[in-house]
């Protein structure tokens, strides 16, 4: 049987996204991997708590996601390095069509102020093109004191796409759950997205 470019790039998306949400320390996927270490090299060399994910005049609803993040005993965490990614407004990760596994199109990198906060400017991602999953962001963070880690990906409590399943797990999880309201304020969508670290590196 004859795989087209497009449907293995599918297939390893999904892999990817399953072992992610699922792995202990030092098992990252690595196509995964591989493109989260790309995405290192272009890491600015200064980095501040507020941050651009997308270019002003990238096609899509603008949104603002304003970020907290918390040390594993719950006081804030300062100067944690926070990478965020998502699909474009047409539901691609890798540009048109997906059909270069390299970096993601759309991301961004911030550093937590003193409070442990962020902020990213972005647009609301499109779900999935492939009708895998809803609208989502992905978070990695890099700590000093605890590591490179995964954290949840985040959704919007108005997509349709997002389960019953998530919408529990989430209640169940309170403010750190993955499924966030959405506010609209002169037309610019806002999610407040709560994280606290995990206790020791993941990836």
């Amino acid at each position: 049987m004859k795989i087209r470019q497009t449907d293995l790039f599918g297939i390893l998306t999904l892999v990817g996204m399953t072992l992610t949400t699922t792995n202990s320390y030092g098992e990252a996927d690595p196509v995964w991997l591989k493109s989260w270490n790309e995405s290192a090299k272009s890491r600015p060399l200064i980095l501040t708590p507020s941050g651009r994910i997308t270019a002003e005049k990238e096609p899509g609803s603008p949104l603002i996601i304003h970020g907290r993040l918390l040390s594993p005993d719950g006081t804030s965490a300062s100067g944690v390095v926070v990478h965020a990614y998502h699909r474009d407004n047409d539901g691609f990760e890798f540009g048109p069509g997906d059909r270069s596994l390299t970096t993601w199109k759309l991301q961004g990198w911030v550093k937590t102020d003193d409070d442990g906060r962020f902020e990213f400017q972005t647009i609301r991602p499109a779900p999935d093109h492939l009708g895998r999953e809803g609208s989502h962001i992905h978070f990695t963070l890099d700590s000093a004191n605890f590591g490179r880690q995964w954290a949840t990906k985040i959704f919007f409590s108005d997509d349709l796409l997002v389960t019953e399943v998530q919408h529990r797990r989430s209640k169940e999880a309170g403010e750190f759950g993955g499924v966030r309201e959405v506010r609209t304020v002169d037309n610019v969508q806002h999610i407040n997205v709560n994280i606290r670290l995990k206790d020791k590196a993941d990836f």
